[in-house]
């Protein structure tokens, strides 16, 4: 009966442990799936910093989803966002503040602010916002955005 008894309390300890291993290993995928995020955001800032456009739509999902674009798809994008990558168009930067993953650690979203300014005939004008964008893991491990939306507010309005 002892034995038994020890062989019992053996296997729920194992049972726990193990349960606490894989919750571990998957905050740990989700840990990493956000800084992934984080890093392919502020890449993808980067592109449109340089004006790099191919470059750019190399962080969009074949099917994304844009809500500043008509449509859907890399093309749709392309297409809204073309003055963004003119050399004398106007210019859009955004800062990741916060990235979480679902579970699975295969999608998952960033937020963050926005600033844009466009100068037309010697007047600048400047936006500002926070957006959010849904990522997915692709098979080949990099993330690319399915879906982008954001909001406008006044300059005074963010913190």
């Amino acid at each position: 009966m002892r034995v038994s008894r020890v062989l019992s309390v053996t296997a729920a300890a194992a049972i726990v442990v193990g349960a606490h291993s894989a919750s571990g290993q998957t905050d740990a995928d989700r840990r990493a799936a956000e800084t992934a995020m984080l890093q392919a955001d502020r890449d993808f800032n980067q592109a449109a910093v340089e004006r790099n456009l191919e470059r750019f739509l190399s962080f969009l999902a074949e099917d994304a989803t844009f809500e500043s674009a008509e449509g859907r798809g890399r093309e749709s994008v392309r297409k809204a966002w073309a003055p963004f990558f003119e050399s004398n168009g106007p210019t859009i930067t955004w800062m990741p503040i916060k990235a979480e993953a679902l579970v699975g650690a295969d999608v998952g979203y960033t937020v963050g602010r926005w600033q844009r300014s466009r100068t037309i005939d010697g007047k600048t004008t400047k936006g500002q916002g926070q957006y959010l964008t849904v990522w997915r893991k692709q098979k080949d491990g990099s993330w690319k955005a399915v879906f982008d939306t954001g909001s406008t507010v006044p300059v005074a309005s963010i913190r």
